[in-house]
């Protein structure tokens, strides 16, 4: 599979080299292109824009606030694309339209799948380094891009991934930053997750 990630920081750059290490045919997608080249070896790195025509999937994991003008220049339609962005500013303040609902209602051809941005970079695709059972979410309103990007998660180790249903659900996926800030200043890092417990 094609695909083009969009941000070359932490999450999307251990993003990028996971899924290349899947034997998917990774582009990454930078502000810097000729400057961040040397972090990703073996993979290509070009600007957002022709990370995004390279692949048949798009991730975006760019600043929340940077994702909507990027997204804008770069050609989305018909693909899948997994947004697993959040606004800085939900850390310490109401969310006015959630970043996912705000990408599809911009993008209404893009099949915006909405998932990780509640883990740390290094649990996104590597779960089993926190020891346990623990959880995943996803929202989408396409059900059949849902399964596809199920089927990725798995593929990166996750075993409990939690359906939310439609991209309504964005506004209870993002809003668990202040949580998530909050566990990891009270924990001393980011070696945590939340795990949902249901009746058996």
């Amino acid at each position: 599979m094609k695909i083009g990630v969009l941000g070359s920081g932490q999450v999307g750059g251990g993003l990028a080299r996971k899924l290349a290490a899947l034997g998917h045919d990774v582009m990454v997608g930078s502000r810097d292109p000729a400057g961040k080249a040397g972090a990703f070896a073996g993979l290509r790195v070009g600007t957002s824009r022709q990370a995004a025509a390279h692949g048949q999937w798009v991730v975006n994991a760019l600043p929340g606030e940077q994702s909507l003008v990027v997204l804008r220049d770069c050609a989305i339609d018909g693909k899948i694309l997994i947004d697993i962005a959040n606004y800085d500013i939900a850390v310490d303040s109401p969310i006015a339209v959630p970043l996912g609902e705000a990408i599809q209602a911009e993008h209404p051809q893009a099949l915006v799948v909405k998932t990780l941005n509640s883990v740390s970079a290094h649990l996104m695709v590597d779960p089993t380094k926190l020891a346990g059972r623990h959880s995943v979410f996803i929202a989408s309103n396409h059900a059949a891009a849902k399964r596809e990007v199920v089927a990725l998660l798995a593929s990166f180790g996750w075993e409990d991934i939690v359906d939310l249903g439609d991209l309504g659900a964005c506004r209870a996926m993002e809003q668990l930053i202040p949580l998530w800030m909050r566990l990891e200043s009270r924990l001393g890092g980011p070696q945590f997750n939340l795990a949902l417990v249901r009746e058996s």
